[in-house]
């Protein structure tokens, strides 16, 4: 498409030059005779500021890079499926934000189960997560993440409404707890329970955490681990019969962007970092969660504001 402007624009010269000689012809012998020679040396000199004009845009552009990004696509209101059929949610609107600030980066997404989301990530089906993901130790042995955290999770512990023997994580000893396979959650409740005598029962889900409220209304499980923002909005939207508290033996958590070990994302991640550190700093990821999420959840400073004294 440059190529053909450049075209377009030496023919267009061309055209003119074309018309200043035949105008010289018009005059006297001596002009007629020296019209022949500028015209080559004009043509020559346009042609050749072309050729330099054509090579610095091409030495110039910007070679863009395609990603993809996974998110479990389930997890409402952080990630979920929009009526498009397309990931949408808190998760992907920050994605799009940090897409927009980095002119060499193309993000493509992609919902996951989260059963399968880091296996597809070993196996290079896709290039990150960006799906409310935590740090610990394993993931740190396996994985890349990115520096800047772009939200704060509020723990919380949901239970079939009408319970009042359930206010703590000291109360799930002796009872079951539902949560997702290889999810933070899951490392979470396996960390506490190997240090305060493995007496809780863990129930392993996919991961969908409608399904673990609906196995704790049943009675197939006493408890859920679960952040509140997504517990409160699931539980209002289909009428379960759950209520939830707020940890104490915990402060908020912060989550990250997860990569695959590799070149590509190494060069990635300090571009990530700097764009997610000015959407912190303009306030605009704070506006996206608070469209999303009903408040900013985006900082350590909000949340905390947020925790009930």
């Amino acid at each position: 498409m440059k190529r053909n402007h450049l075209n377009k624009l030496l023919a267009a010269l061309f055209a003119v030059t074309l018309a200043v000689g035949t105008l010289a012809g018009c005059g006297e012998a001596k002009e007629e005779a020296k019209a022949p020679e500028q015209k080559e040396e004009t043509v020559a000199e346009t042609a050749e500021a072309a050729s330099e004009a054509e090579e610095t845009t091409e030495e110039t552009a910007t070679e863009v890079k395609t990603y993809r990004v996974a998110t479990e696509g389930a997890y409402a209101p952080f990630n979920y499926i929009g009526e498009d059929g397309q990931p949408d949610g808190f998760d992907i609107a920050v994605a799009k934000a940090v897409d927009e600030l980095l002119p060499d980066v193309e993000f493509t997404y992609e919902a996951v189960e989260w059963s399968s989301i880091f296996v597809g990530l070993e196996a290079e089906r896709y290039d990150l997560i960006v799906s409310q993901i935590m740090r610990n130790p394993d993931r740190e042995a396996k994985y890349l993440f990115s520096e800047v955290p772009y939200s704060y999770d509020l723990g919380s512990i949901a239970f079939k409404k009408g319970r009042d023997d359930i206010k703590t994580m000291e109360d799930l000893k002796g009872k079951s707890v539902v949560v997702g396979v290889g999810s933070s959650y899951a490392n979470d409740i396996e960390t506490w329970n190997a240090d305060n005598g493995n007496e809780v029962i863990i129930n392993y889900g996919d991961g969908d955490v409608t399904k673990a409220l609906l196995e704790v209304q049943e009675g197939r499980s006493d408890a859920t681990l679960m952040s509140p923002v997504t517990g409160s909005k699931i539980i209002t939207e289909q009428g379960l019969d759950i209520d939830f508290v707020l940890r104490g033996d915990q402060e908020a958590i912060p989550t990250y962007w997860l990569f695959a070990k590799n070149d590509k994302n190494e060069e990635l991640i300090p571009k990530v970092d700097e764009a997610l550190k000015q959407l912190i700093e303009s306030g605009e990821l704070g506006k996206i969660s608070e469209e999303y999420l009903g408040g900013d959840y985006t900082t350590l400073e909000a949340v905390k504001e947020r925790i009930p004294k």
